[in-house]
């Protein structure tokens, strides 16, 4: 048993600990909730210092500070500011991230700012309890208003918002069983219900527990996707890339209203089954905008990171795995700042590993099932127009959520940084400053500033990835670090106490699409340094143009590199105010490479082709390359071939490209369809790629016979524009190479039934199925089998 599991199993038990005053910003459970391994702190108590300081100056300085300005639907006509604008999601998206950003900052100009949207929310509340635009009467929307005014609360403790949010509920009760949720909000009930939770810790209304108990019952059947990523009949886009992230609270809040250990193990069980089918080896999965499968070339939707932060925090709170706060901080630390540009006043809709253009293109050139045509492009408005508004609250809402309070009167550090938390414990006001550069530094030193001498436990994560941890109190050396797990020094600490911690990393490599492989150090993935020709392309005030970006250096390297035991010279320089700059940045790699002349630019010159199958030769000579952190370059090669060891094949299926919403491996196990028209099985289909060359790959869990293949096309004559395909091919692979198979008939395309091939019989751990699409049409596949 993992520990992980064993800690979530443990959390089923009851707690025994002794009663002591936590921090009077935190707020404990309330039966019949359950007791959770810590307690978030209220918003403003826990402040940026260092690097992230300078990280949210240039945040205020930069989208979130002037979004208004630069976005015209923020401008008073919103519909949530009382006017007759933009009355749905995008306003509500944005005052969360706003609202963050500036009671973690405390800065006066963002409160003002903050400030007109709330008073506009708090006085639209009408005789019934409903909030918000009249014109728009949807659940989802209202559910980030109502997470943005708990935040609120927090940090003013305003007495108008406890009232606001009960009289609300209250309605909400009323309506559900004649307005049951629909669509969105069925898909991210889990923010409701977290908030409607959070709202019974505070008054005790039992209505409350109906309330989440009947949002439950009508959301999305969440914990059996997350364990077969198929969903259930009614659910509401469940394979949608920034619902699964949202929909990871779900079965966490549940948990602490039911007890239901099921819903306890379910989070694990998400990112055990997300990575094993859509795994990215850049700390997360890819969606652009459902699923995509493993790739090196498509990517992660910003609203996605900054939900799954959001979910993170959650979990972390409810069950207090330290493996949550080590996958946090890779998504903090890599995808946050690498999806955007170093200033903070543009961004990418989709971060992908491999991506060394960021151009705009036309639709459909990309390979992404919502291509909205500028989703690489720098803008301050990429892709669909919802990340726009929806990331502000990523790095305020880290830096809230780096420490906890413990249920035994302490405080714990959970995500690191140089953060200064604040509270009362009893009676004794309490602060504690962590200085470090850390992810860039493996040193952290905690100063503790009680206003008397005080006995509380203080807890720190042990980071899963650390070699050989230590920490030290006063100078002296403790017992018990172990990597994974917290440490708790419990002692009576005075003025000036310090605590030191190392955590020591090695060099190592994660697996990727087509064995190609990742080099992480501790929570940083490194990408190659690739130098920038910037193009502006569409102007807007005060620096916050469109830009295109081309490589101004070569990006096709392969490194030469041992997976097991990657070798590469480690650099530091002096702590610059931004780390993320590629130029100065504290951290860095050298690596021997070589460049692979084949490996080039595909889709009109937008995109890197998909990374070739390692290992790799190359006649190029030898070079040493320099890699720089993920989050400090915007092109970037991530998922290098390698031109050492074996290859690399992880099982399962993978494509060129589906339709969002489209059947993946169900095509695999579809029983035989009644016609090419598919009536009540999943099919995955090309559209709406016209007369392009796709292609399936199936790959084994270890080497199996092959002598016979069956593929039945999906063709939608008469209603669509889906056609059997032009031509195809079937190759397996030997070794590292792939060859066609040596068939005794023709490829066939017939319609309304199966069309078998047989072959000369192969033994192979791989078949790839390779299309030519209708010059003008599209195509599909309903069912795929082998013999």
């Amino acid at each position: 048993m993992t520990f992980s599991r064993f800690w979530l199993l443990a959390l089923h038990l009851p707690l025994a600990l002794e009663a002591a005053p936590i921090a009077k910003e935190a707020v404990s459970s309330r039966a019949p909730l359950k007791d959770t391994p810590f307690l978030t702190l209220d918003l403003g108590s826990v402040e940026a210092q260092g690097w992230l300081t300078n990280q949210l100056h240039l945040q205020a300085d930069g989208l979130t500070g002037h979004a208004e300005q630069v976005i015209p639907e923020l401008g008073p006509d919103n519909g949530w500011r009382g006017g007759k604008g933009e009355s749905w999601e995008k306003g509500p998206y944005f005052i969360r991230g706003l609202v963050s950003l500036a009671y973690v900052t405390k800065d006066p100009k963002l409160k003002a700012q903050a400030q007109k949207w709330i008073d506009a929310i708090i006085a639209s509340q009408r005789p019934d309890g409903q909030i918000g635009p009249a014109s728009n009467k949807d659940w989802w929307p209202r559910m980030v208003i109502l997470w943005t005014l708990r935040d609120y609360y927090e940090a003013t403790k305003d007495p108008r918002v406890i009232p606001l949010m009960t009289k609300y509920c209250q309605y909400m009760l009323m309506s559900l069983p004649q307005q049951p949720l629909q669509e969105w909000a069925k898909a991210r009930a889990g923010d409701q219900i977290d908030t409607v939770q959070w709202l019974y810790k505070r008054t005790g209304d039992a209505f409350l527990l109906e309330l989440a108990t009947l949002l439950e019952k009508q959301a999305n059947r969440w914990n059996g996707f997350y364990r077969s990523l198929r969903g259930s009949a009614g659910d509401f886009r469940i394979e949608h890339g920034v619902n699964v992230s949202q929909g990871m609270k779900f079965p966490v809040a549940n948990y602490e209203r039911t007890g239901n250990r099921d819903d306890a193990l379910v989070f694990q069980d998400a990112w055990t089954s997300l990575r094993r089918s859509h795994g990215l080896s850049i700390g997360m999965w890819s969606g652009s905008e459902p699923l995509a499968g493993k790739s090196t070339t498509q990517g992660i939707e910003m609203c996605s990171i900054v939900e799954q932060m959001l979910s993170n925090e959650v979990a972390m709170e409810v069950l207090g795995d330290p493996l949550i706060a080590d996958r946090h901080e890779r998504i903090a630390f890599n995808l946050l700042p690498g999806g955007t540009t170093k200033e903070f006043k543009q961004f990418q809709y989709y971060t992908l590993p491999n991506a060394p253009v960021a151009q705009r293109n036309f639709k459909g050139t990309m390979p992404f099932a919502d291509d909205h045509g500028d989703d690489l492009l720098c803008s301050p408005h990429s892709g669909f127009h919802c990340c726009c508004y929806n990331l502000h609250m990523g790095w305020p809402k880290y830096v809230q959520h780096a420490w906890m309070a413990t249920q035994d009167g302490g405080l714990a550090a959970v995500a690191y940084g140089p953060t200064k938390v604040s509270v009362t414990l009893g009676d004794t006001p309490v602060s504690i400053l962590e200085e470090t550069d850390y992810p860039f530094s493996d040193a952290l030193r905690f100063t503790l500033h009680p206003g008397k001498p005080l006995e509380f436990p203080l807890k720190l994560r042990i980071p899963s990835w650390v070699v050989n941890p230590r920490v030290a109190v006063n100078g002296e050396f403790v017992d018990g670090v172990k990597a994974g797990e917290f440490l708790t020094l419990e002692r009576t600490w005075k003025e000036g106490d310090q605590v030191v911690a190392e955590f020591p990393a090695e060099l190592a490599t994660e697996n990727a699409y087509n064995g190609s492989a990742s080099l992480w150090r501790g929570p940083l993935v490194f990408s190659l340094r690739i130098k920038e020709e910037v193009k502006p392309v569409t102007l807007f005030p005060g620096g916050f143009d469109e830009v295109e970006l081309t490589p101004a250096s070569p990006w096709n390297y392969a490194l030469d590199l041992d997976r097991a035991k990657p070798q590469a010279k480690l650099s530091r320089s002096k702590m610059p105010n931004n780390p993320w700059l590629p130029e100065t940045t504290p951290v860095k790699l050298t690596v021997a490479a070589k460049r692979l002349p084949d490996w080039g630019l595909v889709r009109d010159d937008h995109m890197a082709a998909e990374v070739p199958p390692s290992p790799v030769k190359s006649d190029q000579p030898l070079e040493e390359v320099t890699l720089v952190p993920f989050g400090a370059q915007t092109l970037r090669i991530t998922a290098f071939p390698l031109l050492r060891g074996g290859p690399v094949l992880e099982p399962g299926f993978s494509y060129s490209y589906r339709n969002g919403g489209d059947a993946g491996e169900e095509i695999l196990r579809n029983p035989a369809p009644a016609s090419s028209r598919g009536e009540g099985i999943p099919r995955l289909t090309f559209w709406n790629h016209l007369g392009t060359r796709e292609w399936l790959q199936w790959t084994f869990d270890k080497p199996e016979e092959a002598s016979s293949t069956s593929v039945y096309w999906f063709d939608d004559s008469g209603s669509g524009r889906c056609r059997v395909p032009e031509s195809w091919r079937l190759l397996y692979l030997d070794g590292t190479e792939w060859k066609p198979v040596d068939a005794t008939g023709p490829f066939g395309t017939a319609v309304n039934r199966p069309n078998v091939v047989k072959f000369t019989p192969v033994k192979t751990r791989a078949l790839k199925m390779e299309l030519q699409l209708e010059e003008g049409v599209s195509g599909g596949v309903l069912q795929w089998t082998k013999q």
